[in-house]
């Protein structure tokens, strides 16, 4: 090797390794150096968030008509707000995608440390379908210029402003019941002692004898139609009645059906005199109790006869304020061919008729004016825990009286006696909503 490029190579050498030697042997002291060279804040765009959703339809809050409020709760996250339009003019309603205008009610809940609450109470929402929460952009605007993004909030709650429409049938089941079903288009809310199937589009009962009156079916947004319980086919227990007025009798009414109607038709004066009445069925037949007041002619401690069955008749209840008659006491008679409960009697406006105790005639004049006979009546029901009877008479002049039920007296006045009645043996569950009906299709509330 060339001997000037050898000494050459081992000064460089000796160059390289002397100030790496010298930095790791001999260093004293080692600094550390730390600065800032740029700081950054990251500004997010303002948020608006739907943290939760109530209903007043309460139990079924995926549901709602114009008769419920809906209210969200919005929480809004910005430091830095310059602009806040937080209000109808930016928030928009949907139904089924189409734009709609309830009533709106914006209210601030809180503003602390950049978070602000605020409360949307949505009412009178009148369309039908899936209900969903606009927020357009720029309602919320910060010092850099940034905007909140638009958002479409669904619920998830159907608006439903339509009353379900339905079918019935009356099913005819074993031992003369009948099972009358309600066939809904949509959805139901469950009615007390009635049966509803799975997928709740369904309602039944069952009914042991014929009955009329409407009911309410409700579908979850609360909207609701009527339906007439129509139960023609049922026997398994059957009331009978025939209420004698001085036309001529010639079978059995049954069921609610008005006996004595006749003398409604006529506007006539005619007084019912003589009810006769009797249970068939599975049911005992002493089950059915009954007493009246009786107005006669003759007055207080009187007794008649009747013409018809010379059953006695008298003045003021029988047997008595406290007890009943029954099948199986001395007022049974046959009748139109069956046993039955006789209460009063033919005769109470008969000119020249007198009671058996003092010769008293009937003047013709007042006999003619027909002022006399049954003007008070109780039913009731012997040990039967799941029926009740109901009734309700028509007095001349006044009209369909208050229906009345399971023992309590119907009267307008002891002296102003009924012309017609209707009766029936119901469920128990069912007694108000027919006593309802009976007495607004026909009667009044009061009296």
């Amino acid at each position: 090797m060339n001997k000037k490029i050898f000494i050459s190579f081992i000064i460089f050498m000796v160059l390289l390794i002397i100030p790496v030697f010298y930095q790791s042997t001999f260093c004293k002291y080692i600094f550390n150096y730390s600065f800032i060279s740029t700081k950054i804040q990251i500004d997010r765009k303002p948020e608006i968030e739907v943290i939760s959703t109530s209903n007043t339809n309460t139990n079924y809050e995926q549901y709602a008509n114009n008769t419920h409020t809906i209210t969200l709760t919005v929480k809004i996250t910005e430091n830095n707000i310059v602009t806040n339009n937080f209000n109808s003019n930016y928030i928009k309603i949907l139904v089924n995608n189409e734009y709609v205008y309830p009533t709106v009610k914006i209210n601030l809940l809180s503003n602390n440390n950049g978070e602000l609450i605020y409360t949307i109470s949505i009412s009178n929402l009148n369309s039908n379908g899936l209900l969903d929460v606009i927020f357009q952009e720029g309602i919320i605007q910060d010092i850099s210029g940034q905007k909140n993004d638009f958002q479409k909030f669904n619920t998830n709650i159907l608006i439903d402003n339509l009353a379900p429409s339905s079918t019935c049938e009356e099913l005819s089941i074993e031992d003369n019941k009948s099972n009358y079903v309600i066939n809904s288009n949509e959805g139901l809310r469950p009615i007390d002692n009635w049966n509803i199937s799975n997928n709740n589009t369904t309602l039944s009962k069952v009914f042991l004898s014929p009955i009329f009156y409407p009911i309410y079916i409700t579908d979850y947004a609360g909207n609701k139609a009527q339906v007439f319980v129509d139960v023609n086919n049922a026997r398994n227990i059957m009331l009978y009645y025939s209420n004698y007025n001085n036309y001529g009798i010639s079978q059995f009414d049954s069921c609610g059906d008005i006996s004595g109607k006749k003398a409604i038709i006529d506007s006539s004066n005619y007084k019912s005199e003589m009810l006769v009445t009797y249970l068939d069925g599975n049911i005992d037949k002493t089950a059915l109790q009954t007493r009246v007041f009786d107005y006669t002619y003759w007055g207080e401690n009187t007794t008649a006869v009747c013409n018809y069955s010379e059953i006695d008749y008298k003045y003021g209840y029988s047997p008595s304020s406290t007890s009943w008659y029954d099948i199986n006491g001395i007022n049974t008679i046959r009748f139109l061919g069956k046993l039955a409960i006789q209460l009063g009697g033919q005769g109470h406006n008969e000119a020249n008729n007198s009671c058996s105790n003092i010769y008293n005639p009937i003047p013709a004049e007042i006999a003619n004016k027909n002022l006399y006979g049954l003007s008070g009546i109780a039913f009731r029901l012997k040990n039967q825990t799941d029926l009740s009877i109901i009734y309700q008479i028509y007095v001349a002049n006044i009209g369909w009286l208050k229906a009345s039920s399971d023992g309590e007296e119907t009267t307008y006045s002891h002296d102003k006696p009924f012309s017609a009645i209707r009766i029936n043996i119901v469920p128990k569950s069912e007694k108000q909503q027919i006593l309802n009906y009976w007495n607004t299709f026909i009667g009044t509330n009061s009296y």
